[in-house]
């Protein structure tokens, strides 16, 4: 697969250290560690040595149980301590791990606080000893995890949620400064966000007030569709809006919260040459098409149980290619060159699509394939064309051919890469084997929706015919009428840590 080759590449200029010093922890040069190890794996021995461990260190309510999660808001297996009564907790994790956007999560009863730790990493080197790290070290405000650090964590997460992205997409050192900056708000009594960190106060205080008896429902969970759990007040009625009555419902939570994460962006610096792309697919054997008319996705592919989705595809002879005289910007031939391997140069059923919750998707086994890509980018304000893609899916087994398994013959999809929404990602979201869509030749798609017969780029295409070639709302249900933009989910955009004030750059 191209990914495998493109790493085998890399590691082959480091050579052999560059192997073991990658595939351990993911170094980037070659240091004295790496030639220690190429010296104790020669000759047949099996053992290496590892880091040493470091320990995440804080306070949190006495006696609290704590965790440590994934940004999706899952416990990571093995991360947990008990608080001391003092409440001070140690949290010892693997010194070759890697953490992005975790959150620690204590629990007493069922009062319970929450803090993220935008980026935990890993020792540099076998011969660095044991250390602690202090949580406020990496976490703002987090000399303790309570009420404040938990309110900033909602927020975070909220404010992801409703840009159509997890946790994870957004960059450590986007994460970090927000956190900087919501809590600079809260220090100052800001009216937008004020409101919603009582109610956390409330909650938190609620639980620290009342001995937990029988089953525990914790209030919030930062993996499901609502942070503050229903069934928890249900549980425990309590005032958490401040109007003298118990709170049954999280309306009155949820409304400040949606306020609250609507004050604020994340202010992240982007990657300039590049963009996230992602692109997602559903194969269905009876599926509405743009005509919103049932047809066949099976009508060339063939449908075994061993089946996968794979794309195929590359850099389109139209797009601004600089040595075909196009104006700057424009491609060279090395991004042309590592955008065609990406897609995997037009070979079928080599560059695999996922539908199990990783590499980009969502959402394991909902039917939606997906693939997350970095390819080049010129500003479509700048150059004479945006960056123009071509491609197609196919559904068989790796390394299977054409036959049996590309949605349609001698056509292809067209994509130009233009961030239409504005998420800084261009995700494009296609029913599988659909020939009303963004097909260039042969198009479907009826006269009265706008079809012509075929697809051009949008600076070719004739007035009154529809030119399907850019990130759009879909139809996500199935009932022919768009819901609005395809969610990229966790593949969020390519970003960059934004240099500090006075510091030079940009």
């Amino acid at each position: 697969m191209e990914h495998t080759s493109r790493h085998a590449g890399a590691l082959a200029r480091g050579g052999a250290c560059g192997v073991l010093v990658v595939a351990l922890w993911g170094a980037t040069g070659c240091s004295v560690d790496g030639l220690l190890l190429t010296a104790l794996t020669r000759k047949g021995h099996a053992e290496v040595p590892l880091p040493a461990p470091l320990t995440l260190v804080g306070v949190a309510a006495p006696h609290a149980a704590v965790l440590v999660l994934g940004s999706d808001g899952l416990a990571l297996a093995g991360l947990h301590a008990t608080a001391t009564a003092s409440g001070r907790f140690a949290v010892e994790i693997e010194g070759a791990r890697s953490l992005r956007n975790a959150v620690v999560h204590a629990s007493a009863g069922w009062q319970q606080a929450l803090a993220v730790v935008p980026e935990w990493r890993p020792q540099a080197s076998v011969f660095d000893p044991p250390r602690t790290v202090e949580l406020v070290s990496l976490s703002p405000a987090a000399a303790t995890v309570g009420p404040t650090t938990t309110a900033l964590a909602l927020l975070v997460v909220a404010r992801a949620r409703s840009s159509g992205q997890a946790l994870a997409a957004i960059g450590p050192s986007t994460v970090e400064q927000t956190l900087i900056d919501l809590h600079a708000r809260l220090a100052k009594a800001d009216a937008a966000l004020v409101p919603f960190a009582l109610m956390v106060a409330r909650i938190d205080a609620a639980g620290r007030a009342t001995q937990a008896k029988g089953p525990v429902v914790l209030p919030y969970d930062l993996a499901g569709p609502a942070l503050l759990r229903v069934a928890h007040l249900v549980a425990h009625p309590l005032d958490y809006s401040g109007d003298g009555t118990a709170d049954t419902d999280t309306a009155a939570f949820d409304g400040a919260l949606a306020k609250a994460a609507a004050s604020f962006q994340f202010n992240a610096c982007f990657v300039p040459d590049r963009i996230r792309v992602v692109l997602q697919t559903r194969v269905v054997a009876a599926a509405k098409n743009g005509n919103c008319e049932t047809f066949d996705s099976f009508l060339w592919a063939q449908s075994r149980p061993d089946s996968k989705m794979f794309v195929t595809g590359g850099i389109h002879k139209d797009a601004p290619a600089c040595d075909s005289g196009a104006s700057a910007p424009c491609l060279g031939a090395a991004q042309i060159d590592a955008a065609n391997a990406a897609l995997g140069r037009w070979v079928p059923n080599q560059v695999p699509m996922y539908d199990d919750g990783s590499h980009g998707d969502a959402t394991a086994g909902d039917g939606i394939w997906t693939v997350a890509l970095d390819l080049p980018w010129l500003d479509p304000a700048l150059a004479a064309a945006p960056v123009r893609i071509a491609y197609k899916f196919t559904f068989g087994a790796s390394g299977q051919g054409w036959t049996g398994s590309e949605e349609f013959p001698g056509n292809q999809r067209l994509l130009e890469l233009v961030d239409v929404d504005g998420d800084h990602v261009v995700t494009r979201f296609d029913l599988f084997a659909d020939e009303t869509s963004n097909k260039d030749k042969a198009n479907g798609l009826a006269p009265a929706a706008g079809g012509c017969g075929e697809v051009k780029w949008r600076a070719a295409a004739k007035a009154d015919c529809a030119s399907d070639v850019r990130e759009r709302p879909v139809d996500l249900d199935g009932d022919c009428k768009p819901d609005g933009f395809a969610p990229p989910g966790p593949a969020g955009p390519l970003t960059l840590p934004c240099a500090k004030p006075g510091a030079g750059g940009t």
